[in-house]
């Protein structure tokens, strides 16, 4: 089995932990009554120096508390690793870290929890336990469980958590609650405290994903809810509101997979779990991963019809956009055909005039004799008339071949341009 962790540990994703000085450790002790399995447990947290760590570990597992009437034994011991949201410094040191994952057994099972995005692991040993539990980047835990024996009476687990911020948080705040001994010294305690934790995260999700639902199912009136009361149309949102459509929707793929690792790790727990009644805890678990399934099938279909009601307001609100875009068009091509029009009647106007304008311009050049025709109805020729047809004639002429010769090499640029893109698509169709 070693081989396969050295396997999975090479792969790591997780970011280095990095603490390389920390002068204490932050760790909780959970302590229960063995005599009387009804009885609260005691959680303790504790700020150990660097200097204690061994005498920490080598501290004697029976304690009494004054408010106690018999001898509390250790149940659990719970490394926190990360930044502390309270006070908002990281622990323990890298030293410290490799120190108690080697005495607790934990080196191969913290690698491998850091090497996966998400799941659970189980690994039996001859004199104890080892499981992992990974939702990354927001919790990461190993811990060992050694079952009782004649010199451990309650059993023993011992657990390293890599949780910051809210889920660190919400971890404290459950451990805080009234535990009876016979669950906190559970072997499974810990991935309880996991799964009660995500759980809690993915209720409040939810009601996140379900207020910002509200909002938009009350601006887009795609519901049937009577209660409800619209505010104004949503006509200048839309585009914001499919945006945060969207964002519910990449929530609820990330709430999927919080629930599946809920899921598993309730699988992991009732596999470790005898059907006693000390253990019935583990149906009302259940019982509430199956209601957040349907709570969460039931909000993702509130937001893909949100999502297919924004998609239709906003075709209509383009087929709007697109119809003024069309009138507009049909306005400027009436303007442009008036302009046409208008166009045709001056240069119907200007034929008129141009055949007078050129003989009037002929018969203004020097190129006729007007003097003996006073009384006749006739003109001669001056020499430079034969000069103006000898040079006017060739140039028209070339005028016009110039412009035969440009549409031509245009003509050919065009089809070998065309042949061009026609061979291109060819060799881009698949064979």
């Amino acid at each position: 089995m070693d081989d396969i962790y050295n396997h999975f540990c090479s792969q790591r994703i997780w970011d280095s932990y990095d603490v390389p000085k920390a002068p204490t450790i932050e760790v909780t002790e959970i302590w229960v009554d063995t005599n009387d399995k009804d009885a609260t447990s005691i959680v303790e947290n504790r700020n150990v120096s660097w200097l204690d760590i061994d005498n920490w570990v080598d501290e004697m597992p029976q304690k009494s508390f004054p408010s106690a009437r018999s001898t509390y034994h250790r149940a659990a011991r719970i490394l926190w690793v990360g930044q502390n949201p309270k006070t908002g410094r990281a622990s323990p040191s890298n030293d410290a870290l490799d120190i108690l994952s080697a005495n607790w057994g934990l080196q191969n099972a913290l690698s491998y929890a850091q090497s996966s995005f998400a799941g659970v692991s189980f690994i039996p040993g001859a004199n104890s336990s080892v499981y992992t539990i990974t939702y990354h980047p927001k919790l990461a835990v190993a811990w060992s469980h050694r079952p009782k024996s004649a010199g451990n009476i309650a059993g023993k687990a011992d657990v390293i958590i890599f949780a910051e911020g809210e889920s660190r948080t919400e971890l404290e705040r459950i451990l805080k609650s009234s535990w009876r001994s016979s669950i906190s010294s559970h072997p499974m305690f810990p991935a309880l405290l996991c799964s009660l934790m995500l759980g809690y995260e993915l209720d409040r999700t939810l009601e996140e994903i379900k207020n910002i639902v509200r909002e938009v199912e009350a601006r887009t009136g795609h519901h049937r809810f009577t209660s409800r009361r619209e505010t104004q149309p949503a006509a200048g949102e839309l585009g914001h509101l499919s945006a945060q459509m969207s964002g519910c929707a990449a929530k609820l793929a990330n709430g999927s997979r919080k629930l599946r690792v809920v899921e598993e790790i309730n699988n992991l727990i009732s596999r470790n779990c005898h059907a006693t009644d000390q253990e019935r805890w583990m149906e009302l678990v259940s019982h509430r991963t199956g209601m957040q399934q349907t709570d969460l099938t039931y909000t993702s279909s509130r937001v893909d019809v949100q999502i297919r009601a924004l998609f239709h307001l906003i075709a209509q609100q383009d087929n709007a956009i697109a119809f003024d875009t069309a009138s507009a068009t049909r306005s400027i091509a009436a303007s442009s055909l008036q302009d046409s029009s208008s166009m045709k009647m001056l240069a119907l106007v200007a034929m008129f005039f141009l055949p007078g304008s050129f003989v009037a311009a002929l018969f203004s050049t020097p190129l006729f004799e007007y003097q003996g025709y006073e009384n006749k109805m006739g003109l001669g020729t001056r020499p430079q008339f034969v000069l103006f047809w000898v040079v006017t004639t060739p140039l028209t002429v070339g005028v016009f071949i110039m412009y035969f010769v440009w549409m031509w090499r245009q003509k050919k640029k065009d089809k070998k341009r065309r042949r061009k893109g026609l061979e291109v698509g060819l060799h881009v169709l698949p064979a």
